[in-house]
């Protein structure tokens, strides 16, 4: 395939990405800029260097003009146009909500660098269509064609699905207390014992609450019961209970639940000890000031990257970068 031929990327990427969509930008404005045209900049409801202004306006007809885009850090609409005899170059980026979205058409290289977007379909005049995920993975146009056909293929569902589907539906009647259900398969004790809570259940049901706390940073009950999210947490205590081999099994936990720590230590409890000195765990439950930190922590890691920095209970691979850097750029 030739060097330049003539292209065209829609893509679509996080407002936390622009960093490196100028990047992107400026690589295909080296590469097909002519000085006898230049690009024609111009973008609204800008921020440059800080400042707000409704309009700016550039032209960018050498290396260092490039240099421009890098002076924007905000903006609603940025279009950069380039005509020559030969081509119409356009770049056109629009911002809502937190997404930007960008088409890029110019006569120019193919642009390796695919994990700037979250998702984007690229076309040109030779090769077929094909689109991109955020991992950076490439997607042929008979591969997607085969993902939304997968998709829209109806569900033909048998009575033999419709009854498995009920049963499932259908609680177990027997278990009216989660709580006490758990903790009796668990330790094979008695909870209630003359119409009374046992001090052994008690203090059980204590430690399993203040784990989950600590764990997830959620509620556990809700009015009076336990919450969904609780009682799935309840349920795989019994899936995870040993067999065979208690001693070792019980060792195996023990590594198992150290390594956790060890995680949680390398991101938040190591991070926030690191840098205020100060323990983040206190009688074997979180501080106040460990705590009142992490809520901060995490409200302005959503506002810079518009991401959660929890998935499913635990660190995102990116939040754990994130802290990391705190330690790097203190």
């Amino acid at each position: 395939m030739p060097e330049e031929s003539l292209r065209e990327i829609i893509g679509l990427a996080k407002k936390s990405k622009w960093i490196q969509l100028k990047k992107f930008i400026k690589f295909i404005i080296e590469k097909t800029l002519k000085k006898e045209a230049g690009y024609n900049l111009t973008a609204l409801d800008v921020s440059i260097n800080g400042k707000n202004k409704s309009r700016y306006s550039a032209l960018i007809k050498n290396k260092e003009n490039i240099k421009e885009i890098d002076k924007i850090s905000d903006f609603t609409h940025l279009s950069l146009y380039q005509a020559t005899k030969s081509s119409n170059n356009l770049i056109d980026l629009s911002q809502n909500n937190g997404t930007i979205t960008v088409l890029a058409k110019y006569l120019g290289p193919v642009v390796d660098n695919h994990q700037v977007f979250d998702f984007s379909v690229h076309l040109d005049i030779i090769d077929e269509p094909f689109f991109t995920i955020g991992s950076g993975r490439k997607i042929n146009g008979s591969e997607i064609l085969e993902i939304i056909n997968k998709n829209t293929k109806p569900i033909i569902k048998t009575k033999k699905d419709i009854l498995k589907k009920k049963s499932k539906q259908v609680k177990d009647p027997e278990i009216n207390n989660l709580e006490a259900f758990v903790f009796e398969k668990l330790t094979n004790k008695n909870a209630i014992w003359n119409g009374s809570e046992t001090k052994a259940f008690q203090n059980w049901k204590a430690k399993i609450k203040n784990k989950y706390r600590i764990k997830t940073g959620k509620i556990t009950y809700y009015r009076g019961k336990p919450t969904k999210q609780f009682s799935l947490y309840l349920e795989n205590l019994i899936n995870k209970k040993p067999i065979k081999n208690k001693k070792l099994i019980k060792n195996l936990d023990k590594n198992a639940s150290n390594s956790t720590k060890q995680s949680k230590e390398i991101s938040e409890k190591k991070i926030f000890e690191t840098l205020t000195g100060k323990n983040a765990i206190w009688n074997e439950s979180e501080t106040k000031n460990f705590k009142n930190w992490k809520n901060r922590l995490h409200k302005k890691y959503r506002k810079d990257t518009g991401r959660n920095p929890y998935y499913k209970g635990n660190l995102t691979q990116n939040y754990k970068k994130y802290l990391k850097n705190l330690i790097k750029s203190n």
